[in-house]
Formats: structure tokens, sequence, C-alpha cells
């Protein structure tokens, strides 16, 4: 996915909830893990809640404020009897991406992440900002800052590049099918 706008990177969230939707076609009720004070969450669950509906979708709120928390936290995934689980992007969430992966695993959750990071340590699938091109956006913005731009001058930046990464291997251990079509779109297949 290229060319990619903020509204479309709000409503990537939305496009998350989908995919699970594919993958699941008899989905009815859903996680959302979130970390409480991360700015990622208001928007999210603004896509998240306008989506959730649309797709006949309920969901379950889940909120942490550190990653200590995670054990707990998906006690009360399994304990409401969730499907599968959603993540919101945040700093907590991405440090413990391996921890999150497991804990989804050990719980039979499919998953879907913002971090490639999750669907290589077993998560089910991940949509997100390819994190290289993020990269080399942010040395560009301090090249920049080093030959004199002032910062607050420098326009901001949204990711221009979209991937989805699937991993089969929990596919199967979970017993999910993943279609042709969504194997089709996906940038990267872990098997």
């Amino acid at each position: 996915m290229t060319g990619v706008t903020f509204e479309a990177a709000i409503e990537t969230y939305a496009k998350r909830l989908q995919i699970l939707t594919e993958i699941m076609p008899n989905l009815e009720r859903v996680a959302v893990l979130r970390t409480i004070g991360d700015p990622n969450v208001t928007f999210a669950m603004k896509s998240i809640t306008q989506a959730a509906p649309l797709l006949n979708i309920t969901l379950e709120l889940i909120d942490i404020k550190s990653a200590d928390e995670l054990p707990n936290a998906f006690a009360a995934i399994k304990a409401s009897n969730a499907q599968a689980l959603l993540i919101i992007s945040s700093a907590v969430v991405y440090g413990a991406n391996k921890q999150v992966a497991e804990l989804a695993f050990k719980y039979g959750l499919p998953s879907c992440s913002p971090f490639r990071e999750q669907a290589v340590a077993g998560g089910l699938v991940s949509l997100g900002p390819d994190m290289k091109v993020m990269a080399a956006q942010g040395a560009n913005l301090v090249n920049k800052i080093i030959k004199g731009a002032k910062p607050s001058e420098i326009p901001v930046e949204q990711p221009t590049r979209y991937e989805m990464f699937i991993n089969l291997r929990t596919a199967k251990v979970l017993g999910l099918t993943i279609s042709p079509a969504l194997l089709g779109r996906a940038d990267e297949v872990v098997e």
C-alpha cells in the first residue's frame, strides 16, 4: 500500500478488523488491546468503533499501562470469550512484541497487529507501516535539520508504505484457512 494519507492511516485500524473477519467469517467478538495514555488510542478507537457495527462485531476493550499487565490482560481477554484480538499500536506493545504474540498463541487468539515483528513471533497477521521506509524518512528529516532547517518548519510526514504479513504456521495451529486472495495481498507469508 503506497501513497497513504493520514486519513488512510487512521482507516488502517478498520482494515485490520476487516482482515480478521476475512479470516474468520463468523467472527462476532474481538478484544481490543490498548495502552492507556498512548496517543494512538484516540484515533484508533474512532476508526474501530465506526467499523465494528458495519462488520457485526462486538468489541471487548482491554486496557494496560505497562507490559507487566499483559498476562492479566490476556486472562481477561480469554474470560471475555473474545474470538480474536486487535492490537492498537503503542510503545509498550511494540517493546513487548514477542510476549504479546506468545500470549495470543498460548490463548489460541487469532491476532491482528500493527507490527511485522508480532506476526514473525507467532501472531497471525500484521498490517502496519514499513519501518525501514519510516527510518529513511526520519533520517531525511534529521539531515534537513543538520543542514539548517527549523524543525517547526518541516512538514509532518506520514508513513507512505504499509505492509501485511501473515503467519501460516500460526493459522494452521489455530485451525484457520487463509484465502488465496488474502495471501495474494500479503507482502510476506511466514511459513
